[in-house]
């Protein structure tokens, strides 16, 4: 395997990104002002029901062939 092509990270415990949401102002929110919010954000909008229906559960068998596959690369 080429570790060029390999990026490792670690986590450091005492930088952890807490992010940048104000909680207690989501908490405050109604679930129109949420909803109203989310609709209003272009970069990610929220799925359609029809979306959500798409969606297909998936088992750890699909996810190790997938891992197997990608390993025999």
């Amino acid at each position: 395997m080429n570790d060029d092509n390999i990026t490792r990270v670690r986590l450091d415990p005492e930088n952890v990104s807490h992010g940048k949401t104000d909680w207690e102002k989501v908490a405050a929110m109604t679930e129109e002002e949420i909803d109203k919010a989310a609709e209003a954000d272009s970069d990610c909008l929220p799925l359609s029901q029809q979306e959500l229906n798409e969606f297909r559960r998936t088992s750890i068998t699909d996810a190790d062939l997938v891992v197997r596959s990608l390993s025999s690369c």
